[in-house]
């Protein structure tokens, strides 16, 4: 008998069954996300501890009683820390100028490490790009300067010049001999 065919209070207590089976799988996996996201965001926080802002001196006041500082976040820093303390197949997509982490899942059982790489080389565009106020692009990082900043966050040169090529290759970059711009799709990837 097909379902057309089936009388309607017992297409009804089918309907109730499965409204009832997606409650209770809509509540299962509300509560392994907030658990997976628990867990990230204590790798986050382990990794903000480690390598996480600079703190520089901004002054003091005239009478030399009150001194200001700036904690100041290192993008590429705690991207690169952040990277090694998340659990495989979590990467960082993208850090905004709010601070605010984007981490996506990869799919995969371990996180592939171009996609570490290209977090932690947009990161450092990022960090190092100077805007003005109305967010016109003053001064952006060389070639020359991205790469030496990769090596010191732990990537081979090779591999940060090879995953540059990609990123430049998906608009995400955009290389000219002046420096290493953000590109169309900076903030996607």
């Amino acid at each position: 008998m097909g379902m057309t065919e089936e009388p309607a209070h017992e297409q009804m207590e089918r309907h109730a069954t499965l409204t009832d089976e997606l409650t209770d799988l809509d509540a299962e996996r509300d509560a392994v996300a907030a658990s997976v996201q628990d867990r990230l965001a204590d790798a986050v926080s382990e990794a903000i501890a480690e390598a996480g802002t600079n703190v520089g001196s901004l002054g003091q006041s005239k009478d030399g009683k009150r001194f200001r500082f700036e904690a100041r976040l290192d993008r590429a820093a705690l991207v690169a820390a952040v990277t090694e303390a998340l659990p495989d197949g979590f990467v960082v997509s993208h850090v905004n100028e709010d601070g605010t982490l984007s981490v996506d899942w990869t799919g995969d059982s371990t996180t592939p490490s171009k996609r570490e790489h290209g977090a932690i080389l947009k990161a450092i565009i990022a960090e190092e790009t100077e805007t003005d106020s109305d967010g016109f692009i003053e001064s952006v990082p060389s070639h020359d300067r991205v790469l030496a900043r990769a090596v010191e966050l732990g990537i081979d040169e090779g591999d940060a010049a090879d995953r540059l090529s990609r990123l430049a290759t998906l608009d995400v970059v955009d290389i000219t001999d002046e420096g290493i711009y953000p590109d169309e799709n900076f903030s996607r990837y």
